[in-house]
């Protein structure tokens, strides 16, 4: 029993080394550095543009990153039978992106919601959660958050992934 039982932590431990080894990520990264790390944005309302913060519908442009726009936001009744946070309304924000980069991008956790300078939780609903290829757009993008309480809307966009532009406020109300 004793033999079997270094066998067994011998394997163990060579199939541990193995992972680790195989998880390293010994690929050559190629890092380009830009100067150039702004967001640009169009904006139709004078007011959110004097306190920085963005509009619905306003074209939001991460430098070489992607490129988003707010098309809809809504309060839904569709709930998830099998969510426990049970909260008091559901927000459901449609939007578009666009992949400005050459690398894939991840849509669907690109976004957070801030009620009084809170922030809520995303809600597990019909949630887009897809990868953009370099140059490709998709339309009618969704994420529901659940929202507690009550105050100023914010939504806080930032590429997943984009670790040098600030993220983008768009400030709105909603009755």
């Amino acid at each position: 029993m004793n033999k079997t039982n270094r066998i067994f932590a011998l394997g163990l431990s060579c199939l541990s080394v193995l992972a680790l080894v195989a998880c390293s990520g010994a690929s050559k990264k190629e890092e380009t550095t830009s100067k150039n790390d702004k967001v640009e944005t169009s904006s139709s309302k004078k007011e959110t543009e004097k306190k920085g913060k963005l509009a619905i519908g306003d074209k939001i442009t991460f430098d070489n990153v992607a490129e988003y726009t707010i098309t809809n936001v809504e309060w839904t009744d569709e709930r998830n039978q099998f969510d426990k946070t049970n909260p008091d309304k559901v927000l459901k924000v449609t939007y578009n992106v666009t992949n400005l980069s050459e690398k894939d991008l991840a849509v669907g956790w690109d976004m957070n919601l801030y009620v009084g300078s809170k922030k809520m939780d995303s809600y597990a609903n019909t949630n887009t959660a897809e990868t953009l290829s370099s140059g490709r757009s998709l339309e009618g993008a969704v994420q529901h958050f659940g929202v507690i309480g009550n105050g100023d809307f914010e939504l806080e966009i930032k590429p997943v992934g984009d670790f040098k532009s600030k993220p983008a406020i768009v400030a709105f109300k909603l009755d």
